[in-house]
């Protein structure tokens, strides 16, 4: 007798025939950069919302690797140590097309004593007062909840797409 067939599997997971690799969810890293009352915020020019410094990690590459590969890339800031701060699930719509982000964040230890700045010409790397955050777009929404909790208590935290 024959054993059953084992079903096919797409790096460990089993393919939903409704999901098309489109529907698949966006994985970002994304970088806390505090000190004192000032935080490090990306704005890619001509939009209004700010998001932290960051952006998508590559096929086969990690978090971290990925964090301090677009960190050097956009501002020319080097790490030293990175703290796991939390996951941000978020929703939104991309060119038309549904999309799930998770933005992986890391609380990011460097001297803020040497020069960093935008190394693209279409995205601006600013600091901003802490304190001035509820005037600003920030995205995705849930970093909201997720910095002051982390500003508090210093424990990694989880804020799905229904809490944003």
């Amino acid at each position: 007798m024959t054993p059953p067939a084992k079903p096919s599997t797409t790096r460990g997971r089993i393919p939903d025939p409704d999901r098309s690799a489109a529907d698949a969810a966006r994985i970002n890293v994304r970088a806390l950069l505090v000190e004192g009352d000032r935080i490090l915020l990306a704005n890619v020019r001509g939009h209004t919302t700010f998001r932290l410094p960051g952006g998508r990690v590559g096929p086969g590459e990690s978090v971290q690797v990925a964090l301090r590969r677009l960190l050097d890339l956009q501002a020319g800031i080097e790490v030293d140590a990175v703290t796991f701060v939390g996951c941000l699930e978020s929703t939104g719509v991309d060119r038309g097309v549904p999309v799930t982000e998770v933005d992986v964040i890391f609380a990011v230890d460097r001297s803020w004593a040497g020069e960093f700045g935008s190394r693209l010409d279409d995205l601006d790397i600013v600091s901003a007062p802490l304190a001035g955050l509820a005037d600003l777009q920030l995205r995705p929404a849930s970093l909201r909840q997720l910095l002051p909790e982390w500003l508090l208590h210093a424990r990694p935290t989880w804020f799905s797409a229904a809490r944003s």
